[in-house]
């Protein structure tokens, strides 16, 4: 296993380009996004999602978030972008907020969530950025940690975690996930905020089905 080390705000663009080879060969890597570290490969590699969830000792069945280098990739792999949805990822794309869409085919069915959909994020961050626009695909991220326990927030913890499991890490400084990501589910005709986080978007959301704790909209 490589570990590579780069500016967060310059990195080394032979190190971006290592991290992106590895992955559309169909590896596993682990990067820091936009909250903490996060393993990661192609979306369209079911094997290589089935093995993210295998190396975090987490159900297979559990949906996953993947992560876009930018906000008009949602067209291609959404079936269906409504109108809360376009006006929520006009204004906080790229930013701390995923999106749940009913997937569109060329998902592959075995990585969709429960009844065919497909979570998306547009991150917020200046390495986190250039690796995807490295990749130019989606790219399944998810915390770096055993289930469970706590996020990776270096890409020391990473090692420790997983050792020579993963192809490659990359090194980008340390990162700190004080807040989650706000998750809103727009598959259906009346959005559902799923997870309260950095964002408030409730005043937006018109009438949703709240399934936090907080109060109802």
């Amino acid at each position: 296993m490589d570990v590579i080390r780069v500016d967060p705000e310059n990195p080394d663009d032979e190190a971006l380009i290592q991290l992106a080879e590895v992955v559309l060969r169909g590896g596993v890597v682990a990067f820091p996004t936009d909250t903490v570290y996060g393993l990661g490969c192609s979306l369209f590699d079911a094997a290589a999602v089935e093995m993210v969830a295998r190396l975090k000792r987490r159900d297979p069945q559990h949906a996953v978030i993947s992560l876009i280098p930018e906000p008009q990739q949602a067209w291609g792999l959404a079936a269906e972008v409504s109108g809360i949805a376009q006006r929520l990822m006009l204004k906080h794309w790229p930013g701390p907020l995923s999106l749940i869409f009913r997937a569109a085919p060329i998902v592959p069915a075995r990585v969709r969530g429960a009844g065919g959909t497909v979570a998306l994020r547009c991150p917020k961050d200046t390495l986190c950025q250039r690796i995807l626009e490295r990749i130019g695909g989606p790219v399944v991220s998810s915390s770096a940690n055993l289930s469970g326990e706590p996020p990776a927030e270096t890409a020391d913890e990473v090692v420790r975690i997983f050792g020579n499991q993963l192809d490659l890490v990359l090194d980008g400084g340390p990162r700190r996930g004080d807040l989650p990501t706000t998750l809103v589910d727009v598959s259906g005709e009346r959005p559902r905020l799923l997870r309260r986080g950095a964002l408030d978007v409730t005043a937006e959301l018109g009438r949703y089905d709240d399934r936090t704790s907080g109060p109802a909209g």
